[in-house]
């Protein structure tokens, strides 16, 4: 059964009932249109059998068979079978596939055709579909329709220049001279094209960019004019005169003032004005203000209009619209980088977001609220990240723990106050706190604490476990914490541990000899705690969650102060609970053998724990079962001599200390790694690129130069869609240190994250290797092949290059550092320049410390669509033995093959 008309095939699709319903109606329509296609080649059958492939295209089914049909459509002399047909190949076809290039010469008559709605769907046709093949093949096209009489075509024919020149940025400086002469056109859709296109010339080109920088005075003029009304009313949405135009040309001022200052002295004035002028409160204006705001942080603007511009972000927190409040708090997450002073004024709307009901408003105010934490805010921020924290979704609470813990740690000023929110982390999530900062924690009441301190935190823990123990790492703590300092636990705990001794007595007969098996048990207290059914299901954390009151922030935590007893049966509580896993368990009856050294003076709990042992003694758990048996016979009278020394207090468990990544507390930091690092004084990206033979006034040049530019000159880079750069990694710095270093630093030297750190490049990548080149790189034996470069100081580097098939201009060289001294070598840091006319990318290393006889690699990718010989110049940097070594060398020995 097939449906002659597109309406016949919508109507009997509505009326399915079901989905399988639906497919068998979509799939017999299917096949009689193959049918048709084969058998019937009328142009009028094949219209309609096009038209309700692009129905059927629409409900999500397959319809590559109809791809050859639409390039039919589209060679057919009428209009109506042309607008069907390039439509089709619109959505079927992607600048991929092959059959793209039968296009070719339809587009090019089309483009040649006296009808200006023709040429149109030619041009509309090249703009969404066009490959570098086809781009190259109808550029000539493109430049002549540019330049017509007739202001539809000059807008259709620009707009598909900007496709020709994203897929062949060499074919920029050709339309570079079209582009700036649109610019001043009357006409607003001929005006908005040449901006679009004029932007996408001066993200590729030098060119572009200075002949840009040169019409910010008629880009300044022509946005005063629709400031003031003075164009026509046919261009006005919601009382705002064509807000697409001033869109388009913020965005061409935010790339042609970055970096440089004079061209944002002359945008002041006119930002200031558009910020002044618009209201904010419809969709367009917020646009318009938004686009204001971001090209003021990303220019070296004055201070008071980037106050005004991160003023105007934080006024949409209170929008209601979620897509302008979630737009406004992702800037300001990037902007708090730099403008952490203007940010902080809004702290309060960005707590009330964390409580939002949209999932997206909720995640991006959480990060941005990490973001502001500092040393002088901290302790109200953890505060009131604390309040959300029980009401959080459970996809945030992994990440808010682990931030949070790091916050603490990094920004906390005392130790009583580190140790009172780190027991609130630990009672609200402490099944997503991580072992290292559980340890950490545990390790600084070991250390740190006096005994005033150690007695609240122990007396703490034990009220909390009596409230909750489904927290798994707050189960953890608090046993190891008791079983520790359980003699401070208990009331008139001063007086308890003056006393002496008392010996126990033990409830069942042991031999009075001691035999060498006897003597291992003495090692049962430091067996390593087997990590096995540690997971917590949330079935079992959500039926046991009903019962547990959760303690308010403004609480003070409870305290405790029971008798030796109610330890005990606190520890066989933990024991008997499914929902603590077995690794606390096991920790739990550590804990409770330790007791009777603790109250010497109250034998009557050695009963008890015996009693709680010999359950165990027979438990399906293999280390269960091992410690019941050794604790028990540890609790015996013939070792009750040497008990006393046995369970006396662990020294603070050991842990891999790793410090926090720098961006722990602001993802976006991650994106701003490149600015962090080059920034740094270590080592200067100017000591690998710099010409010796510079000048003393050129250096003074370029550094006041410098100072003058803000690090918010590349906030492009996190706003926009422009390839953002990659940086090598520099020597640790804690989130603290960066966020104090970002704060009071404002500049950035653009030249060097361009040439050293591989950033969005302004001059015309050049075009791929044919494919008989490509061939024999990959055939080449000098690839895969260690080269050593260095080899002195008990290190040795070599670089290995590779290639790839998809990407033959890039080079792929692997640096891998051997440590053959007998020191450990650390504060590893390796930097590499390249020549101008290549791209460059280095990616972290896996390590910065190598110990001796291991090996640590990093990742570096060289960008050569010239083919030009590969010359390196790398900059090492190490510490051995305590002694800080520099080198600087070059290494240029690669085969040409490698290129």
């Amino acid at each position: 059964m097939s449906f002659f008309r597109l309406k016949d095939l919508i109507r009997a699709v509505r009326v399915c009932k079901t989905a399988a319903d639906e497919r068998n109606v979509i799939r017999r329509e299917s096949a009689a249109i193959r049918t048709s296609f084969k058998e019937n080649n009328s142009q009028d059958a094949r219209y309609v059998n096009v038209q309700k492939l692009l129905y059927i295209y629409l409900l999500g089914f397959p319809v590559q068979f109809g791809q050859l049909e639409c390039l039919k459509l589209a060679a057919s002399p009428r209009f109506s079978d042309k607008r069907v047909g390039y439509l089709g190949a619109t959505l079927f076809l992607d600048e991929k596939q092959e059959i793209l290039t039968l296009l070719t010469n339809s587009l090019k008559s089309d483009m040649n055709n006296p009808d200006d709605y023709i040429v149109g769907l030619a041009l509309t046709t090249l703009s969404c579909v066009a490959s570098t093949e086809v781009a190259n093949d109808l550029m000539d096209e493109v430049q002549r329709l540019m330049d017509s009489s007739r202001s539809y075509i000059r807008k259709k024919a620009a707009l598909a220049a900007v496709r020709v020149v994203r897929r062949d940025p060499e074919l920029c400086v050709p339309f570079l001279e079209r582009a700036s002469a649109l610019v001043g056109n009357k006409h607003h859709g001929v005006q908005l094209a040449a901006v679009a296109l004029l932007t996408e010339l001066c993200n590729h080109s030098q060119e572009a960019l200075d002949e840009g920088r040169r019409l910010v005075p008629v880009l300044v003029r022509q946005l005063r004019v629709l400031l003031n009304f003075e164009s026509s009313s046919e261009y006005e949405v919601s009382s705002f005169s064509d807000p697409f135009l001033q869109v388009a040309i913020l965005r061409l001022m935010r790339v042609v003032a970055r970096g440089l200052q004079e061209a944002a002295d002359g945008l002041n004035d006119v930002l200031t004005h558009v910020a002044s002028r618009t209201d904010w409160y419809k969709n367009a204006g917020a646009a318009i203000i938004y686009e204001c705001a971001v090209t003021a942080l990303a220019i070296p603007s004055e201070q008071p209009l980037r106050v005004l511009a991160i003023n105007l972000l934080g006024q949409f927190l209170s929008y209601k619209d979620n897509n302008v409040r979630y737009v406004a708090l992702a800037t300001l997450s990037a902007a708090v980088i730099t403008e952490a002073p203007s940010v902080q004024r809004h702290r309060a709307t960005v707590v009330q977001c964390m409580r939002d009901s949209d999932i997206s408003i909720r995640r991006r105010a959480l990060d941005l609220s990490f973001a502001l934490i500092n040393a002088q805010n901290v302790k109200p921020m953890v505060t009131d990240i604390l309040r959300v924290l029980p009401v959080a979704d459970m996809e945030f609470r992994s990440s808010m723990v682990y931030r949070l813990c790091a916050a603490i740690t990094l920004f906390g000023d005392s130790l009583e106050w580190r140790v009172e929110r780190m027991l609130r982390v630990l009672s609200m999530g402490g099944n997503y706190v991580n072992m290292r900062d559980m340890f950490k924690f545990i390790r600084s009441i070991a250390l740190e604490a006096d005994e005033t301190m150690q007695r609240r935190v122990v007396r703490n823990c034990f009220a909390l476990l009596e409230r909750d123990i489904s927290q798994d790492k707050m189960v953890f703590a608090g046993v190891w914490i008791i079983g520790e300092y359980a003699d401070l636990l208990v009331a008139g705990s001063e007086q308890l541990r003056a006393e002496p001794e008392v010996s126990s007595t033990p409830i069942r007969d042991s031999s009075a000899g001691l035999d060498a098996d006897d003597l291992d048990i003495l090692g049962a207290l430091g067996k390593p705690i087997q990590e096995k059914n540690t997971a917590i299901t949330e079935d079992m954390l959500q039926s046991n969650s009903h019962s547990v009151a959760m303690i308010a922030v403004d609480e003070e935590l409870p305290e405790a102060t029971p008798e030796p007893s109610a330890i005990v049966s606190l520890l066989d509580k933990i024991l008997k609970a499914r929902i603590v896993s077995t690794t606390n368990k096991n920790l739990a009856l550590t804990a409770l053998v330790k007791l009777p050294g603790r109250f010497a003076n109250q034998p009557s709990i050695v009963s008890d724990i015996r009693s709680i042992l010999s359950r165990y003694e027979s438990s399906m758990d293999c280390e269960l079962q091992s410690r019941a048996t050794e604790f028990d016979k540890l609790l015996s009278k013939e070792l009750e001599n040497v008990r006393a020394g046995v369970v006396e207090r662990m020294p603070a468990p050991e842990y891999n200390d790793v410090p926090y990544e720098e961006y722990v507390l602001n993802p976006t930091a991650m994106r701003m790694k490149a600015l962090t690092v080059i920034r740094r004084p270590a080592i200067q990206p100017a000591d690998l690129i710099g010409d010796t033979a510079a000048s003393a006034e050129a250096e003074a040049r370029r550094a006041a130069e410098t100072n003058k530019q803000s690090v918010m000159s590349d906030l492009l880079n996190l706003m926009d869609d422009a390839p953002s750069a990659a940086a090598a990694p520099g020597s640790p710095r804690s989130p603290a240190q960066t966020q104090q270093y970002a704060a009071q630093s404002s500049s950035t030297p653009a030249d060097a994250l361009a040439d050293l750190f591989g950033a969005a490049s302004i001059s015309p990548a050049a075009s791929t290797s044919p494919g008989s080149e490509t061939a024999a790189n990959f055939s080449s034996a000098d690839l895969d092949k260690e080269y050593e470069v260095y080899n002195n100081n008990g290190l040795r580097i070599t670089l290995t290059p590779s290639k790839k098939q998809k990407a033959p201009a890039v080079v792929d060289i692997l640096a891998t550092f051997y440590n053959n001294s007998e020191m450990a070598i650390s504060d590893l840091n390796f930097l590499v320049a390249v020549p101008k006319s290549q791209k460059l990318q280095i990616l972290p290393p896996s390590g910065q410390h190598v110990s001796s006889g291991s090996t640590v690699t990093q990742q570096v990718k060289v960008a050569n669509p010239s083919k030009s010989a590969l010359r390196l110049r790398m900059k090492l940097a190490f510490t051995t033995d305590g002694q800080k070594i520099e080198h600087m060398f070059d290494y240029s020995g690669f085969p040409s093959s490698v290129v």
